[in-house]
C-alpha cells in the first residue's frame, strides 16, 4: 500500500463539518487552548490504567496504545497531519507521566467545561461530540490543520 500526502475526502468533510460547528473566533480560541488540555489530561487519564509494559526499555501502556491509534487513524486520511502529530503526541505522552493524576482531573474537568461554555454562551450550538463522536479524532485534526495552514507560503 502506498502512502499519499493527500488529504481523504472524508477527512476533509469531517474538517468542514468540524469547523463549520466553530465559528465564533471565542468558541474557536477557548478550543485551541482546551483541545490540547483535554488530550494531555486523557494521556494522563489513561496512564493510570493497567497493564503498563517495557518496550526496549520505554513504558507502553493505554497512553501510547490511543495515540498510535489516532496516529494510524490520521495516517489513513492524511499523512501530514499524522507526522505532525507524531512529535506532538509523544511529548504529550512523555510530559503526561509527569503530573499527578488529580491535577489531570481537574485539567480535563475544566477544559471540558470552558468547551461547554463556547458553545453555549458564544456559537450557541451543540458541542460536535454530540452530534459525533467522530470529533474526538478530529478535534485535534483540526487543530493540527491549522498549524500546517499557518506553515504554508
Amino acid at each position: 500500500m502506498a502512502f499519499s500526502f493527500r488529504r481523504s475526502e472524508r477527512m476533509q468533510k469531517w474538517l468542514d463539518w468540524y469547523a463549520g460547528d466553530h465559528l465564533d473566533p471565542v468558541n474557536h480560541a477557548i478550543h485551541q487552548a482546551c483541545i490540547p488540555v483535554i488530550v494531555f489530561s486523557a494521556m494522563g487519564l489513561l496512564g493510570l490504567i493497567p497493564p503498563k509494559v517495557l518496550l526496549l526499555g520505554v513504558p507502553f501502556g493505554w497512553p501510547e496504545l490511543a495515540l498510535a491509534a489516532l496516529l494510524a487513524f490520521y495516517a489513513q486520511h492524511d499523512l501530514r497531519l499524522a507526522l505532525l502529530a507524531v512529535p506532538i503526541g509523544a511529548v504529550m505522552v512523555v510530559l503526561a507521566r509527569h503530573v499527578p493524576w488529580p491535577i489531570h482531573t481537574g485539567l480535563f474537568a475544566a477544559a471540558w467545561i470552558a468547551q461547554f461554555i463556547g458553545h453555549g454562551v458564544y456559537e450557541k450550538n451543540r458541542p460536535s461530540l454530540m452530534a459525533n463522536l467522530i470529533s474526538l479524532f478530529i478535534a485535534p485534526a483540526f487543530l493540527l490543520d491549522g498549524l500546517l495552514a499557518k506553515a504554508r507560503p
